[in-house]
């Protein structure tokens, strides 16, 4: 495969062991989702598929699962450093039938016919999401499928009774990523951007992790998410290593839902799936 170098967002999670290990924390509430939705979309036996934006290849595991040895995954991410910690993790399962490559997705030429391409919270981050798309869907065979899932944080994370803390977090990660210029209403954008592409209407679905109780999880997630963002927070003016406190963000957050006996979403995905004409 060809790439050529290409003008995205900033990626204000930064890139860093921490980064990975809450991108590998991310799928144990995301995962799910995920392989319904490639389940709904198609992805069987024997498929090969493109994974777009594979990061530390969480979602390329998923695949790699689905379509078995006599199918064929490929990762594509811009930063050769997760890739090869993803290159280790398939290295460990021994999966001789998934591959990664150093490229940049908003100019990425593929040199093979794929049955799928796919990709977990990555149009987020492109230039022109529906231009990308168009091109990429020109190496997917007939009747391929195509399934992209995002974020979308147009409204608040739910929570019963309100938190506070949780509408302080959502508000920082919504100020930050879109100063550094990420779409943060990608997931219900998904389907105008399935239009644009030429695709047919998709299939859409909301889904988010919900939690409560001290040993949730959720709340350590929604932590290490501000704390990848930290550095982007100080360098735009969005609030000061001591405004956010860091190390104690998690028990502050945990501490208030509990205090009202409460309940918490995390960030919704959207997912939208399309069979290629």
């Amino acid at each position: 495969m060809r790439n050529r170098t290409a003008i995205g967002s900033i990626y204000p999670l930064g890139r860093s062991g921490e980064e990975t290990q809450r991108l590998q924390q991310q799928s144990q509430f995301y995962n799910v989702f995920t392989r319904r939705l490639f389940e709904d979309a198609g992805i069987r036996p024997g498929m090969r598929v493109l994974d777009l934006g594979c990061g530390a290849g969480d979602v390329s595991l998923i695949a790699a699962a689905m379509v078995g040895p006599r199918g064929s995954v490929v990762g594509v991410d811009r930063d050769g450093k997760i890739i090869e910690t993803a290159q280790e993790r398939v290295r460990k399962a021994r999966l001789e039938h998934v591959s990664f490559l150093k490229a940049d997705i908003d100019s990425l030429e593929p040199d093979r016919v794929f049955d799928a391409v796919v990709g977990r919270l990555i149009l987020m981050y492109l230039s022109e999401p529906a231009r990308t798309i168009r091109r990429l869907v020109g190496h997917v065979r007939s009747g391929g499928v195509i399934a992209f899932q995002e974020a979308d944080w147009t409204n608040p994370p739910l929570a019963l009774p309100r938190s506070r803390q949780a509408e302080q977090i959502y508000a920082w990660m919504v100020e930050c990523f879109k100063t550094a210029g990420v779409e943060t209403q990608m997931g219900l954008k998904l389907a105008t951007v399935f239009r644009l592409a030429g695709l047919p209407e998709p299939q859409l679905r909301l889904e988010a992790p919900v939690g409560s109780g001290a040993n949730w999880e959720g709340f350590a997630y929604a932590a290490n998410s501000i704390r990848s963002l930290l550095p982007a927070l100080i360098s735009f003016n969005i609030a000061t290593a001591e405004e956010v406190d860091i190390d104690n963000l998690a028990a502050r957050l945990r501490d208030e839902v509990i205090s009202q006996n409460g309940v918490l979403s995390l960030s919704p995905f959207i997912s939208a799936w399309a069979t290629r004409h």
